[in-house]
């Protein structure tokens, strides 16, 4: 089955990196709906074709996420082995410490300041 190598949507950019992770950018002050997360997560099935896999999240200038996006995020616990949040400023720092903590995802999630340490985690949930 061919897999389209990027997804984008007017709020994100989703593609599949030869390392075998997912990298998701979100647009810069974009708010995250419910259909903002359920559209990311269907091209996450689409560009893995299902498989679990882990997910790197550029969320460095990302506004609010509703708490419907983010337990959505949560639900899908049939794509990601692991999700790790870049992030730049108070407010997607604040995001991404909500999710962890109030979302409690069911996989290994943590938030980094540098891509390259997010990834270099990553890869160890890359099967």
């Amino acid at each position: 089955m061919d897999r389209d190598t990027e997804v984008t949507h007017p709020k994100f950019r989703m593609w599949l990196r030869p390392d075998g992770i997912v990298q998701l950018e979100w647009a810069p002050r974009t708010t995250v709906l419910l259909e903002d997360a359920t559209a990311a997560l269907e091209a996450m099935a689409q560009l893995t074709g299902g498989l679990l896999r882990p997910l790197l999240i550029g969320m460095r200038d990302t506004g609010p996420q509703d708490r419907s996006a983010r337990a959505e995020w949560t639900r899908r616990t049939d794509l990601s082995s692991a999700v790790a949040m870049v992030v730049g400023t108070p407010l997607s720092r604040m995001m991404g410490n909500l999710f962890i903590r109030v979302n409690k995802p069911p996989f290994p999630a943590r938030l980094f300041d540098k891509e390259a340490s997010a990834v270099a985690w990553l890869k160890g949930f890359v099967s």
